[in-house]
């Protein structure tokens, strides 16, 4: 069995019908599922796939590596191994069988597929090399490199001029804020459509929702948010607070990093949809650290300053949908108006 690192295993579509994977689930839920699945993938990166467990701080690394308590491993741990036997261990290993059985055969599969690839790459670059020596091939093969290096390029000349004309149509109302969101949606588009770390604030929420096992757990536990269901509306709350301070993209490092800051500062006996960003008045840190939040301009009211921001929003979702629009992954009968 090799001892480099397996960059994947097979995953059954329905392991959950397993007898022991199910009594696991039920008494751990879906967060215990998520762990063992965590400790699936750790197990498969180790040398024969079994964790060395002789070193002290073995399970404290173990606990980092999986965000949970170190409690809360060494019972769970103990539970996959005596309980539902998932696993197995002696004095200087934790292993599980099943795991081995899975891997044993495609590693047997993968030297047999590395053999093949060593005899087709020798005869390949034999072949290659006596291409090498026809000019006219030679040449041919040029020719074809420069044809598709030109489709490209057109390609791309085209994708800019559609994105400059979204851009300059929607100029006149654009805001700084949106200005600077469409100047990193249009890099991102230009850039072969390759997603950049940056994306809108409802965006990053909603990512952040459908990561149940590095996100979703760690603020649903006590000290922090009690229930599911006000986890997204803690986030539309941040989403506010950052708008406020003039924030309308963030990588999605910065923006959990940022979440859980500052909802620590936040009172969680509050009702988070009744959250006012202008009336925030817990201590700042990071970039806004020994200074207030800015505050609404003189002489206009709270909700004065609440509809000119919602103007400001309204404005950005317009242009999103152009640009959507302008490459073409939306129709313009598509579009549903939003309700007031």
């Amino acid at each position: 069995m090799s001892k480099k690192f397996t960059p994947w295993f097979p995953h059954e579509t329905n392991p959950r019908s397993n007898r022991k994977l199910k009594a696991l689930f039920n008494t751990y839920g879906g967060a215990g599922y998520g762990y063992w699945w965590i400790l699936q993938e750790i197990l498969c990166s180790q040398p024969e796939y079994k964790l060395d467990i002789t070193d002290e701080f073995a399970y404290t690394e173990l606990a980092d590596d999986m965000r949970c308590a170190y409690d809360f491993l060494e019972k769970f741990i103990n539970d996959c191994i005596n309980k539902f036997h998932l696993l197995q261990c002696d004095d200087t290993h934790l292993w599980c069988p099943a795991l081995i059985d899975v891997m044993q055969p495609l590693e047997e599969k993968r030297a047999s597929l590395s053999e093949r690839g060593k005899k087709g790459a020798a005869v390949t670059n034999a072949k290659k090399s006596a291409q090498a020596t026809d000019e006219n091939g030679t040449s041919e093969i040029k020719r074809g490199e420069k044809s598709a290096e030109k489709k490209r390029e057109e390609k791309r000349t085209e994708e800019k001029s559609r994105e400059e004309v979204v851009l300059h149509n929607t100029s006149n109302t654009a805001t700084p804020a949106a200005t600077l969101h469409n100047a990193i949606a249009t890099e991102q588009h230009i850039n072969n459509n390759t997603p950049l770390p940056f994306a809108t604030l409802d965006e990053l929420k909603l990512r952040a929702m459908a990561d149940t096992v590095h996100f979703v757990p760690i603020h649903l536990r006590p000290g922090r948010i009690q229930t599911e269901a006000h986890l997204p509306l803690w986030l539309d709350a941040f989403n506010k607070w950052l708008r406020y301070g003039g924030e309308h993209v963030k990588s999605e490092r910065d923006y959990r990093f940022h979440f859980n800051n500052w909802i620590q500062r936040q009172d969680m006996s509050k009702n988070p949809e009744h959250y006012n960003p202008l009336t925030d008045n817990t201590p700042q840190r990071g970039k806004y650290k020994g200074k207030q939040l800015p505050a609404a301009p003189a002489n206009i009211s709270v909700k004065e300053a609440m509809r000119r921001h919602k103007e400001e929003m309204e404005r950005s979702r317009i242009i999103d949908e152009q640009l959507a629009i302008a490459r073409g992954k939306i129709k313009p009968e598509d579009l549903v108006k939003p309700v007031d």
